[in-house]
């Protein structure tokens, strides 16, 4: 059966010196490929260097998925996060390693091998957006983009020192970005600094017209100044006007490491002497946030890895489906355990529990509407991204208990409720 893809202008933003960086150009492990591809002369990211999650499809450019169960796939479309920040004058110069299939908290499950903390040599870089929180924390690219289901910009973001931002479910399209399951797909900003931070999601946010997930989002010429909001700024009270609530049960939890909330709390001490409103605030049933989350995670990323996420309006992304499936032994032994035990428990889950996925997204509307009522009493609520610090990778060949205990407790109850599509003022 013929297919119908977006062209790729491939005059106007050519592809050049497209490789796989050697072990001593790599030192990181960040990049999955490098490759550079100059956007237009003028624009507000003109000249900016940026780095690609290895999930966002880029012609002509290996697409690894961070797996050795797909060898061979080139995209030939563009994501249409690449074409905006081409025509915002961005230079993409790279993809960034990602985690085995987009799945795990820690970074040690690419076939890259492990990426390393730009800190800690040894230590996690965090998941499963690693290469890009190694790349920007190490200063090898100034800004990226990657993606999030589970938190997998912000524990990057956290661990390797550097802002990132899981936008607003359905802001930035996902159109050209391999899913792993679509009521939990974002993709967004990474960056040195919070102004860079605005500037990305400046230029890729916006209803692109393709996107299903992008119900009500407004076109791209009527955002928000995302960099105004971040540059008008007072120099004596930047956050005067500003009322910041401090979630409870965002602190409530045995496994939060003390330091990791001395720091937090010092933070938020910070932000009253910069002028913000601070006060406590509560949401009794964050708590019970993971759980619904890793319903709605295991059973539709199962779905996704089997070639059943179908009845979407969007773009497939067929040759990559052609090239996944069907499964065999030989693709199941080389994808990591974190995989492997996705789709079993998505299977299980499904046969032992059909109505579960359906009873955990109904229940996102109750925790969507929960957190709605405390945000229109706040601007924005703070909480630790996760409760420790970056820990060692597992060492190679661990089994799956092991490499548990090494991602340690970071999809826990510390990434503000991440997967249920919250409300955002931006």
């Amino acid at each position: 059966m013929s297919d119908c893809t977006p062209l790729v202008d491939l005059q106007r933003f050519p592809r050049s010196d497209i490789h796989i960086p050697t072990d001593e150009d790599n030192p990181h492990q960040g990049w999955a490929c490098k490759v550079t591809v100059n956007g237009t002369s003028e624009g507000i990211l003109k000249g900016r260097k940026i780095c690609l999650k290895d999930t966002i499809c880029l012609a002509k450019a290996p697409c690894h998925f961070g797996t050795a169960v797909i060898e061979d796939f080139v995209p030939d479309i563009d994501a249409t996060v690449v074409t905006r920040i081409l025509e915002k004058g961005g230079i993409i110069v790279g993809k960034a390693t990602c985690e085995d299939l987009s799945h795990g908290a820690a970074s040690f499950t690419s076939q890259n091998g492990p990426v390393q903390n730009p800190y800690a040599h040894g230590f996690s870089a965090g998941g499963s957006s690693s290469g890009c929180g190694a790349l920007i924390g190490s200063g090898e690219v100034e800004m990226g983009v990657g993606g999030d289901q589970g938190g997998s910009i912000r524990i990057p973001a956290a661990l390797c020192g550097i802002v990132g931002l899981k936008p607003t479910f359905g802001l930035v399209p996902y159109t050209g970005v391999l899913s792993s399951e679509a009521a939990l797909d974002h993709i967004g900003p990474m960056a040195r600094t919070v102004p860079d931070t605005a500037l990305i999601l400046q230029s890729i946010a916006g209803y692109d017209g393709i996107d299903d997930r992008q119900l009500g989002a407004p076109a791209p010429d009527n955002l928000p100044s995302y960099i105004a909001a971040t540059t008008n700024l007072s120099p004596l009270n930047p956050l005067i006007g500003i009322k910041i609530g401090v979630l409870k049960e965002g602190f409530s939890s045995s496994y939060l490491a003390p330091d990791v909330e001395t720091v937090v709390r010092a933070a938020i001490d910070r932000f009253t002497s910069l002028g913000a409103t601070v006060i406590d605030v509560s949401v009794p049933d964050h708590p019970k946030a993971t759980s619904v989350m890793h319903v709605v995670n295991k059973l539709g990323s199962s779905q996704a890895r089997l070639g059943r996420a179908n009845s979407r309006r969007g773009l497939y992304i067929n040759d990559f489906l052609d090239k996944l499936l069907p499964w065999d032994q030989e693709k199941w032994d080389k994808v990591h355990s974190f995989v492997r035990g996705t789709a079993i428990s998505g299977e299980y889950g499904f046969t032992k529990y059909p109505s579960a996925y359906g009873r955990a997204m109904n229940l996102v509307r109750k925790l969507k509407d929960d957190y709605d009522a405390v945000l229109r009493d706040v601007d924005v609520l703070v909480m630790p991204t996760v409760p420790v610090t970056a820990r060692r990778h597992a060492p190679p060949g661990a089994g799956p208990l092991v490499c548990a205990k090494t991602t340690g407790l970071f999809p826990q109850l510390y990434l503000i409720s991440s997967d249920f599509l919250l409300p955002s003022r931006i």
